[in-house]
């Protein structure tokens, strides 16, 4: 029994000491490798824009657009395709059936989730009149109103999906975008 405990002491002190120095060893890696790396580069916020959105507002002088896009009207990037046509404010096919596909998306996740809420909600009103404990009823309780909050919110956003998908529509209409590109 006494060897068995200091076996096992023995095995974690010395995992504990090699730990040590392995960490201090990657403190050191870690050190020569920011100084190997030298200068920073800095983003501004003229530049966050072009990375967070996926959309390019003005580059900077230091950052020209390589030679195969070019900056719309509208700030978008679009590819320089010389067949691929274009609606009235520049803006390629491309970008038409990328922003329409993802404005779907996002709706189509909404109502999955809408249907995800509906059959929880039903699951908990089934579990709390199965349920003769008064304390856990109080906890069923509490996640069905959880879900009813989470559902009225869905149902907002859901909405607000719905009118965005509508608006880009008539935009795309407004701009010249052929049927095709947004339907």
């Amino acid at each position: 029994m006494r060897v068995s405990v200091f076996a096992v002491a023995l095995c974690a002190v010395l995992a504990l000491e090699g730990y040590s120095q392995s960490l201090g060893d990657l403190a050191k890696k870690e050190k020569e490798r920011r100084e190997a790396i030298g200068q920073v580069r800095v983003i501004t916020g003229e530049q966050a824009a072009k990375y967070s959105t996926g959309r390019a507002e003005e580059p900077a002088a230091a950052d020209p657009a390589p030679p195969a896009e070019e900056e719309t009207a509208e700030g978008a990037v679009a590819k320089t395709d010389p067949d691929e046509p274009v609606d009235f404010a520049g803006r390629p096919e491309s970008f038409w059936r990328t922003t329409m596909a993802e404005a779907r998306l996002e709706v189509k996740d909404l109502e999955r989730e809408r249907d995800t809420l509906v059959l929880k909600i039903n699951q908990l009103q089934d579990q709390f009149y199965k349920q003769s404990d008064g304390f856990h009823r109080e906890s069923i309780q509490r996640d069905l109103q959880k879900s009813y909050y989470l559902q009225d919110l869905n149902k907002e956003n859901l909405e607000k999906a719905r009118e965005a998908l509508e608006d880009l529509k008539k935009e795309a209409r407004k701009s010249g975008a052929l049927p095709g590109w947004i339907e």
